[in-house]
């Protein structure tokens, strides 16, 4: 997995990380684990992060990590659509509080995640968006209305991602 001190050392870039979370997810398939991804602007960030780095700025602790967020949580600018076709435009024009967290630690957030519509569900099956797939199974759920945050992690594609419960 993915090491903060392997990035902080600079034995891999923060930008070979997110091309490798692009790459996998092409090779692999999506598993319809994302509603949305945000390639050139993650691409973009880990090159102003790893510049950053070399130059010695101090960065937050995150700096770096490609990430994942459930399509329930707000980030500006980005496409929030709550797994639903009445949102399915709809743009967000501000961050969450927990993304923007996440946001001024340097995460990289590369892309948002499918969900069942509103998350009120069980099992990821029910956004207008298509279904996610357990990746370890395809004849199992990848759990609960997070499942795809659960299938993108599970995949290897991020070193983590965000939910959130329902119930």
């Amino acid at each position: 997995m993915i090491g903060k001190y392997r990035v902080n050392n600079q034995s891999i870039t923060s930008e070979s990380l997110v091309q490798d979370s692009f790459a996998k997810m092409e090779t692999s398939g999506e598993f319809g684990a994302f509603i949305s991804t945000q390639k050139e602007q993650a691409l973009e960030k880990a090159a102003r992060i790893d510049t950053s780095r070399k130059e010695g700025k101090k960065l937050g602790a995150l700096a770096g990590v490609p990430l994942a967020i459930k399509d329930n949580i707000n980030v500006e600018n980005v496409k929030t659509t709550c797994g639903s076709k009445i949102l399915e435009n709809f743009v967000s024009p501000y961050n969450a509080t927990v993304s923007q967290k996440l946001l001024d630690q340097d995460a990289i957030f590369i892309g948002k995640t499918n969900m069942d519509e509103f998350a009120m569900g069980s099992t990821s099956e029910s956004s207008f968006f298509g279904p996610t797939q357990n990746p370890a199974n395809e004849t199992l759920i990848p759990g609960g209305s997070s499942g795809g945050s659960a299938a993108v992690v599970s995949a290897g594609f991020v070193a983590g991602a965000l939910g959130s419960d329902t119930g």
